[in-house]
Formats: C-alpha cells, structure tokens, sequence
C-alpha cells in the first residue's frame, strides 16, 4: 500500500489528509525519506508553505501516529528530532486471522 493511501485511510478530513500527504511529500523529496533535525523540517515548512513551527510539528507527530513516520530524538544531542518515512513495503496490512478460526467455530 502506498503512504498516499494510508494516509486517506486513517484519517477523515480530506483537509488533514492533504496536510499530511504534503508533509510526507516535503519528506520524501526534499530530504531523502530522512530529516536529521526537525528544526530544517520546520524552516523548510515555514518558507515555503507558512506553516509555523508549532504546525509543523503537530503534522509531524500525526503522521507518527498514523504509522507513516518513525521518529527518534538524535544520538548527537537529546533534543533533536530526527524523522524517517516508513517504507512503503512496511505499510502492508497483515492479514488477519479470521474470527471462525480464533473462536473454534
């Protein structure tokens, strides 16, 4: 499955799901898949779509949430955010066992 479509899946409001298809564009292009320091990620955003700081990193952590990013804090020094996109191949649903089965019937 492609982020593009996880996304929609997961989230409701066609607005939110923009967002955070732009925001993993942004990723994905601009940085390689992996923005080493969140504080480029937010000035690149700020720039070029005049998203704030505050914005940016509320996107960020939903797509976290969503399953679309992984984020760490930086080996360098604590404070630092780095995030990367989830590949594609690890987006697939796991198929599921079905209730019949688990239930014995």
């Amino acid at each position: 499955m492609d982020r593009w479509q996880w996304i929609a899946d997961r989230v409701p409001a066609p607005e939110d799901q923009r967002n955070l298809a732009l925001l993993a564009r942004v990723i994905e292009m601009d940085f390689g898949g992996r923005v080493e320091r969140e504080k480029d990620l937010t000035a690149l955003m700020a720039v070029r779509y005049r998203w704030g700081n505050k914005t940016t990193r509320r996107r960020a952590m939903r797509l976290a949430a969503v399953g679309v990013v992984r984020w760490t804090r930086s080996e360098r020094d604590h404070w630092t955010k780095t995030y990367e996109l989830v590949p594609e191949a690890d987006l697939e649903v796991s198929p599921r066992t079905p209730v019949e089965a688990v239930a014995g019937v």
